[in-house]
């Protein structure tokens, strides 16, 4: 489970910023781990342009530089060297993870710092319960567990260049595989993610290729009814001819009914629904696997079936499928989901700009400048003056 992430001098974000997902007390959105409490929820709210996508952005490709694919991972790392323009165009950047490992629950660290003048890596360190597995400098190891003398890419993370099978690296290099592969099990074992950036330009194909697993899991029709709910009333999988048309995935087509009609999925869905289609691939893939799942808002739906998505994190909402360590983080600009049942101040976190500079807010920790901010005002604070934090 995801402990906290650390941001700086990424895009909006320059000073350093803390998304702390720990709880003080238990609740039906809390998982207990070595006496302390994580939260599995956690809604994001600020005012267009504030940087919840930055933040949400930064964190997906942190998971995404270390899923073991080398192509993805220089690709990634590219797209985080992105500085403040206003005052770290020169500086280095910081991104920094803490959580618990998904097979003993122990904790492990993950710390990336960005070279922007030199465009690559500058320092790269994992531990695992206070052990250096490894750390890296510029594009050497220089300490840890394992030892390798030669270089290393500047924009590859070392999980994914010593994963890469195309790689002519060493009999020596090459024994570590299995123990790469372990570390890297790690991040995947953290949060789901799919394998290309812009979900909505893929919905077929990623239904189609999760209809199987999803049939295996039982909860195929858990998932139709979900899309129900936003007026497609069944979804079927039907075996085809494979031709060029882009429909058409692996002889399989994605077909979409709508009261007296139906069509292919792409061809009859709103952007809205085929981004919410996608969503609830990461959300009940993420109950399924005890994983984190990062939304960027749910356009376009209305609150009550936002809200309805959100209970699916309570524990126990799926006794028989469902792993404890799930979490969500969705960014939002519904309040009255302020609202929700069961919910504490520590679940919500306000993003705000200011001077080209976006810092992170718990509600919980801003009883300093409003003593009486509770979770059954929070939505009419926020409405009045923003938690009395100014722009």
């Amino acid at each position: 489970m995801l402990k906290r992430f650390n941001i700086s001098n990424y895009r909006s974000f320059y000073d350093e910023a803390e998304l702390n997902l720990t709880a003080d007390k238990d609740t039906i959105y809390t998982k207990k781990i070595n006496n302390e409490y994580i939260s599995k929820l956690c809604l994001l709210y600020g005012y267009n342009g504030c940087g919840k996508s930055n933040l949400l952005n930064a964190l997906k490709y942190i998971f995404y530089s270390n899923n073991g694919h080398i192509i993805s991972s220089d690709d990634s790392i590219k797209r985080l060297l992105e500085p403040n323009m206003i005052y770290g165009k020169n500086e280095n950047s910081r991104f920094y993870l803490e959580f618990y490992s998904y097979d003993d629950y122990e904790i492990c660290s993950y710390e990336l710092v960005l070279d922007n003048n030199n465009k690559r890596i500058y320092l790269e360190r994992f531990t695992k319960n206070n052990t250096l597995i490894f750390e890296r400098k510029n594009n050497t190891i220089s300490d840890g567990i394992f030892h390798y003398n030669d270089s290393i890419p500047d924009t590859n993370t070392f999980l994914s260049f010593f994963n890469n099978k195309l790689n002519n690296i060493n009999e020596k290099a090459d024994k570590y595989r299995e123990e790469i592969n372990y570390y890297i099990s790690l991040f995947k074992n953290l949060c789901f993610l799919f394998p290309f950036t812009n979900e909505a330009d893929f919905s077929s194909y990623a239904i189609a290729d999760i209809f199987e697993y999803f049939s295996k899991c039982n909860i195929w029709d858990t998932y139709k009814k979900l899309l129900y709910m936003t007026d497609i009333d069944d979804l079927n999988i039907v075996d085809t001819i494979n031709t060029a048309d882009s429909s058409v995935f692996d002889n399989k087509r994605l077909i979409s009914r709508h009261d007296i009609y139906s069509n292919d999925f792409d061809e009859v869905e709103s952007e809205g629904s085929k981004v919410y289609a996608i969503n609830l691939i990461y959300i009940l893939s993420s109950i399924i696997n005890g994983t984190l799942s990062i939304v960027d808002e749910f356009n376009g739906v209305q609150s009550e079936l936002l809200e309805f998505t959100i209970g699916l994190f309570k524990n126990g909402a799926f006794h028989d499928i469902e792993r404890e360590t799930s979490q969500l983080i969705l960014s939002t600009h519904d309040i009255t989901l302020m609202s929700i049942d069961n919910t504490e101040l520590f679940n919500y976190f306000l993003i705000n700009k200011k001077n080209n500079m976006s810092s992170i807010y718990r509600t919980d920790k801003l009883k300093n400048i409003n003593e009486s901010l509770n979770i059954s005002n929070l939505e009419k604070e926020y409405r009045k003056n923003h938690l009395g934090i100014s722009r």
